[in-house]
């Protein structure tokens, strides 16, 4: 039979945190689940937790491939989806309790393609608001979009929405293979959806590490992780030039704020002469096609920031870098 929803979990060495998040999955108060866990290419025992929530639970599915990624592994599961619903879920964070029944709910309700809720941080010492979701699920509004709530150009993370399978067929999304993939999928959905509702949260707890491997989002100055954020804000960016002019300046001065003066406090962080030049060609190439008024938004040193790298040497800009606070630009 059909189930209502289909959950896809990829997880790679996350043998510390796995079991919690699958068990935030399998006490979810909407039962009617297929859950999809992509082993992709684990060395410790992730598979063996996997493999105990597969025994015991039929709802539970585990399939196995070389280790390609966190997107490529979200694929390999979307090709084994049963549901009349998508979500996601990372395997080192928790699912809110009724998060499945509340988002499934209010799409069954309201017809719309997407339903996205709260996110709320965590570690060891607690819960603590996402800074990246602030002030979007304030409210509750069902039928709206992106051209109307432009504040949803900050909700692109995957994993604290459900989308209607039709509408995600019918659009062919797939996941890009590369580090932060998460927003090559979740603008585009957003635009491309009829409408969206929003519900107040939280339905998703992201974790923090404070032992063990840094996720992906922890390792900045990485560089897959700096290839990946070039590649999703140039995705985005191009896909909202040739749908929405007014959503590419707004999407434009989310990144330019986050993204770009990640890539910029990087720098001294790359040893490579040759691949610093390529970030600052990058970031360079990026500020040509922002519009002049977009510039004008940002705040002083943002565009002290963007002044010096446009005009100064590399000396000039790593020393205006350097002398930033670590945590000025993040």
């Amino acid at each position: 039979m059909q189930p209502a929803l289909s959950v896809i979990i990829p997880f790679y060495c996350v043998e510390r945190y796995f079991g919690e998040c699958l068990e935030s999955v399998a006490e979810q108060t909407l039962r009617d689940l297929q859950v999809i866990m992509v082993d992709d290419g684990s060395t410790d025992g992730s598979r063996h937790i996997a493999e105990k929530y597969a025994r015991r639970d039929s709802r539970f599915q585990l399939i196995r491939q070389p280790n390609r990624g966190l997107g490529a592994a979200r694929n390999t599961g979307l090709q084994e989806i049963r549901g009349r619903y998508i979500a996601f879920a990372d395997s080192d964070d928790i699912v809110a309790p009724d998060a499945y029944e509340l988002l499934v709910g209010v799409l069954e309700e309201s017809g719309s393609d997407i339903a996205c809720g709260g996110v709320q941080r965590f570690n060891r010492d607690g819960f603590y608001p996402s800074s990246l979701h602030e002030g979007i699920f304030d409210e509750e509004v069902k039928g709206t979009h992106i051209t109307r709530q432009t504040k949803l150009l900050g909700d692109r993370t995957v994993w604290n929405k459900v989308y209607r399978r039709s509408f995600w067929d019918d659009h062919g999304l797939i996941f890009p293979e590369h580090q932060l993939e998460d927003a090559c999928v979740t603008v585009p959905a957003h635009v491309l959806a009829t409408s969206v509702d929003i519900v107040t949260g939280p339905v998703y707890f992201w974790r923090h590490r404070d032992d063990g491997p840094p996720s992906i989002t922890q390792r900045l100055f990485d560089l897959d992780i700096i290839e990946g954020r070039m590649s999703q804000v140039t995705t985005v960016s191009e896909f909202l030039a040739t749908h929405d002019a007014h959503l590419k300046e707004t999407y434009d001065l989310v990144a330019l704020e986050h993204d770009i003066l990640i890539l910029v406090t990087a720098l001294p962080h790359v040893g490579d002469p040759a691949y610093r030049k390529k970030l600052v060609r990058y970031t360079k190439n990026f500020l040509a096609s922002v519009d002049p008024r977009v510039m004008d938004q940002l705040n002083e040193n943002a565009r002290l920031c963007y002044r010096i790298l446009q005009e100064g040497s590399m000396d000039e800009i790593l020393r205006f870098v350097e002398e930033q606070p670590r945590t000025a630009f993040l």
